[in-house]
């Protein structure tokens, strides 16, 4: 059971020609809560980053999204996702 409170932050990133759909960096913690190790990923195919994101929040994992999309439509996909 996680006893602490996961936390999601969506940044808005600038567009550039070569923009992943997002980069998201994945905070893993030991059992004491202190955080033991950070994962950046890129994501170019959006149904495998929502998937993804799904399973680390269901893991325990803290999760940063910087994207250059509509930070609100993610905010309402992550609050249905988590519900």
């Amino acid at each position: 059971m996680i006893d602490r409170v996961i936390k999601v932050s969506i940044f808005q990133m600038k567009q550039t020609k070569d923009s992943p759909v997002a980069t998201v960096r994945y905070t893993e913690y030991d059992e004491d809560a202190k955080p033991i190790k950070v994962n950046q990923v890129d994501y170019h195919d959006p149904v495998y980053f929502h998937s993804q994101v799904l399973e680390a929040v269901g893991y325990g994992l803290d999760v940063a999204i910087f994207t250059p999309f509509c930070i609100r439509s993610l905010e309402k996909k992550l609050d249905n996702w988590t519900k």
